[in-house]
């Protein structure tokens, strides 16, 4: 009898003890997420995605990867036209980003952009994971958070690209945009309209295309940036080759007694033979 009435007591007393904690948690995680997470623009919910394929070649193989959360969301479409596949997804973290690269591992491409760190910021093993992921064979295109919920990310992500210049281009969004409010909505994390958006992404296509003024028009040009192959030159007209001369015939070596060169009796010779026939004569006639 009292052990069920023991029970009985119990029951009640766990499930307040159980509401108590879950509440506790609730409110835990609800702080946790408002210290981590940037609240999202107006009209997305966290979770929300865009993934966009290029809208253009770059004849360069696979199109180069641009991964990131609701403030690349914003330029996904002029990130698409110049050439990038987009993935952004809204309140996405860095190990988030990550997690989705790595099970993406075998198709992500030599250059992936990285505009991640606005969420929770990232730390040093998590940008060591990022180089481990894309391995030594890809670049990778590291953007710099500007107003994000953690002010250490930045300078970290300079110190990362200052060690290893050869596998981080750093994408200073932070810096270049620090004097330019009117790039930002009212929160100054979200891009503000056309010159925000097209701000941005010109700094991203800039890890690819070269350093572009972010004044410039967002929408890229409609010449196409294929590679061409080089025209062939047209082959030269063979040039005519002047007649040889015939050699010389070799001068035979001279040999006495030849018909094509009969010898010539000395000068010394004819006049002793012409004595002789005047003696001969001249006996003749003297009848001796």
């Amino acid at each position: 009898m009292r052990s069920g009435k023991r029970t009985r007591l119990l029951v009640p007393a766990l499930a307040v003890s159980l509401g108590v904690t879950a509440v506790a948690g609730a409110a835990a995680a609800t702080t946790n997420g408002a210290a981590t997470t940037a609240k999202p623009p107006p009209g997305s919910a966290c979770g929300q995605t865009i993934d966009l394929p290029p809208r253009r070649s770059l004849g360069i193989g696979g199109a180069p990867l641009a991964i990131g959360d609701s403030v690349l969301y914003d330029a996904a479409q002029p990130m698409s036209a110049y050439g990038f596949h987009v993935n952004a997804m809204v309140c996405r973290t860095m190990a988030q980003g990550i997690a989705w690269l790595a099970a993406h591992e075998r198709a992500l491409p030599v250059l992936v952009v990285v505009a991640l760190g606005t969420n929770g910021g990232a730390s040093s093993g998590e940008i060591e994971q990022l180089l481990s992921v894309l391995g030594p064979h890809r670049f990778l295109a590291l953007v710099t958070p500007h107003h994000g919920t953690d002010p250490s990310t930045p300078a970290l992500m300079r110190a990362f690209a200052d060690r290893y210049p050869d596998r981080i281009e750093l994408l200073d969004w932070d810096r270049l945009s620090a004097s330019h409010p009117e790039w930002f909505a009212p929160d100054g994390i979200h891009l503000g309209g056309g010159a925000g958006i097209g701000a941005f992404a010109h700094l991203l296509a800039s890890s690819l295309l070269g350093p572009v003024s972010p004044s410039a028009p967002v929408a890229p040009s409609t010449q196409s940036t294929t590679i061409q192959p080089a025209s062939p030159k047209p082959a030269k007209p063979p040039t005519a080759r002047k007649p040889r001369t015939p050699p010389k015939p070799a001068r035979r070596p001279q040999r006495s007694g030849t018909a094509d060169r009969p010898l010539q009796p000395p000068i010394d010779a004819a006049a002793t033979a012409l004595g002789v026939a005047e003696a001969v004569c001249l006996s003749l006639a003297q009848g001796t």
